[in-house]
């Protein structure tokens, strides 16, 4: 049970039961962490009041924008430099330099280039999420059994057809690592964002409502962002497992 998707919520529910329970018995303290059942409150007045959905539909619009802008690039980039000597000397020392730098440090620098709105935020949230899928893009083309290429030559076959029926199945297991990995820093970037600069998107509710102590609407926008979380894992996991369900058996 513990293994399947229902499974998974049950430590989530374990401990939300505790919370409550300390709550009503006094055992923490509600200015700081209102009970879940205030939380749940809050969140169904954010609904009914209909501040709350338009303002998840920005952010989800933001963390796929930035995602595809991070991924798509990353992911050919990745390839070429795992396939190509001359192109990983050129660009690997750049990523090992500008990777280590904190992307948020960076916001001002985007605000100054795009201006206010959602474009920086976006920019940001592709920054992020580039480098895991840069990485494990190269990373998985390196991983390939060189001796499959050799023989794969041997027998006539093309570059292309190395490519595609060789390189990229050997590497897509690595490949799909980094996508997850980037979606939830897509995520991730976006919140960072609209914490510091937007006026709008779910990010954005929640540091004003911290900045008014409304502590509940606080919790129960948190809530949502990690049920983002969680849906979009889930939702590139399911992905891999309907198109490419091979790749999980591999190491």
């Amino acid at each position: 049970m513990l293994s399947s998707g229902a499974g998974s919520i049950v430590p989530v529910a374990v401990v939300l039961l505790l919370w409550q329970a300390g709550s009503m018995a006094g055992l923490i303290d509600k200015t700081f962490f209102p009970a879940p059942s205030e939380c749940v409150r809050a969140l169904v007045g954010l609904v009914s009041s209909g501040e709350l959905l338009p303002n998840v539909g920005i952010t989800a619009r933001r963390i796929l924008l930035g995602f595809l802008l991070g991924v798509v690039p990353a992911t050919l980039l990745g390839i070429a430099m795992g396939r190509s000597r001359w192109i990983r000397v050129l660009v690997d020392p750049l990523i090992a330099i500008t990777y280590p730098i904190p992307v948020v440090a960076i916001l001002p620098l985007l605000l100054v280039i795009f201006g206010t709105g959602g474009r920086p935020i976006v920019v940001l949230a592709g920054i992020i999420s580039f480098f895991p899928a840069v990485v494990n893009a190269m990373s998985g083309v390196l991983q390939v059994d060189e001796r499959l290429i050799l023989m794969a030559r041997n027998l006539g076959a093309g570059r292309q057809q190395i490519l595609w029926k060789i390189i990229l199945p050997g590497a897509l297991p690595s490949i799909f690592a980094g996508i997850r990995l980037a979606a939830g820093l897509a995520l991730l970037g976006t919140i960072a964002g609209e914490f510091l600069a937007a006026s709008d998107g779910i990010g954005s509710m929640t540091w004003r409502y911290w900045q008014i102590y409304q502590i509940d609407n606080m919790y129960a926008t948190l809530a949502v962002i990690a049920a983002m979380g969680f849906l979009l894992t889930t939702v590139t996991l399911r992905v891999q497992r309907r198109f490419f369900g091979w790749t999980e058996g591999q190491k």
